[in-house]
């Protein structure tokens, strides 16, 4: 579950050389070399939480290296290895649920239901402890919790709940319960496995409760129809018994890490309103015209919606077009649309 021997392409090579520089410039050279030195020196940076030491790294790859990279750190910073109280050797990981939520939001989530749910699907056979922070997340301000944010919030999950809380609530990542209608918002959890388990089931061990969501969408992981129908239906039994407790909730997916969670909730088939799948199609396809698949957004109210024009990194204009969304889902779409874009700008 938890990734281990982080190096570039899974490997787990001896330190070779000796590599000079910056921090960042080892960074790089780590990776690329697939030298075991880059977990230990990424560790480092990101429990010192060195976001910009982060920053200057992805400065010196090349542009076809950076997303390999940011996706790599972003994953690593969502778990850590450590030894308990016990003196055992653990792996702790940070794990998001997509929560499509009608009504009141000032109570929180009924976190014990969803641990009681998520253990009884029998799914995480490797689970020493499961837990979750009883509060709901907006995903649009979640879209800006860096690498070294994620990894604070880990450690801060495992010092205390309050410790965690006071992390989200001074970074401005609760969603509003004022805002009325149905929305999607997160909720974050914690599983810390025993590293012996983990390291016994491979990296190929199924299920994979961090992938769970996705499994038969995009052919990953590669599952036989008897094990996927199991998976498919241990999740039907998790939605629903989270139902069961918890009117507001009219739909509950584990996600996996963070960048899961905000892919999940931007496919446009989580809704079955048209036009918002319409919105999503409209900025894919103009994100297919530019060279960087930077896209920026500009989005007017009228009386009969919106308005949105995208444009390119260089601000020239791809496309314009006007969708009838009005309150509630003019609300979804602007949040789509932030996912999506590098930004929006609302006029």
């Amino acid at each position: 579950m938890a990734k281990t021997g982080n190096g570039r392409n899974g490997a787990d090579k001896p330190a070779s050389g000796t590599f000079t520089g910056t921090p960042a410039e080892r960074l790089v050279r780590y990776w690329r070399n697939s030298d075991r030195r880059f977990d230990e020196l990424l560790d480092e940076t990101l429990d010192a939480g060195r976001q910009a030491v982060l920053e200057a790294a992805l400065d010196k790859l090349r542009e076809e290296e950076q997303p390999e990279f940011l996706d790599e750190v972003e994953t690593i910073a969502e778990s850590v290895r450590r030894t308990d109280a016990q003196g055992d050797d653990m792996i702790a990981t940070l794990f998001w649920l997509a929560v499509e939520v009608s009504g009141d939001l000032s109570q929180p989530p009924a976190v014990e239901t969803i641990e009681e749910a998520l253990d009884s699907t029998g799914l995480l056979e490797t689970a020493a402890d499961t837990r979750l922070l009883p509060v709901w997340l907006e995903p649009e301000a979640l879209v800006y919790l860096e690498a070294a944010d994620r990894r604070t919030l880990l450690r801060r999950m495992l010092d205390s709940t309050d410790a965690a809380l006071r992390f989200v609530r001074e970074g401005d990542l609760l969603a509003d319960p004022a805002d009325a209608g149905t929305r999607l918002v997160g909720v974050v959890g914690l599983i810390e496995e025993e590293a012996e388990a983990v390291e016994a089931a491979g990296e190929d061990a199924v299920p994979d409760f961090l992938g769970l969501a996705r499994i038969g969408e995009d052919g990953e992981p590669e599952l036989d129809p008897a094990e996927e129908t199991r998976i498919r239906e241990a999740l039907t039994r998790f939605t629903a018994a989270i139902q069961g407790a918890d009117p507001r909730v009219q739909r509950c997916e584990p996600a996996g890490g963070l960048n899961d969670l905000l892919d999940l909730i931007a496919e446009a088939d989580w809704t079955d309103n048209g036009e918002l799948a319409e919105l999503a199609s409209f900025i894919d396809v103009a994100s297919d015209e530019t060279a960087d698949a930077v896209v920026d957004a500009v989005v007017t109210s009228t009386a009969h919606g919106l308005f949105v024009r995208a444009f390119n990194a260089d601000g020239r204009l791809l496309d314009e077009r006007a969708f009838t969304l009005q309150g509630d889902e003019a609300a979804q779409a602007v949040t789509l649309l932030q996912q999506r874009c590098r930004s929006v700008t609302k006029e």
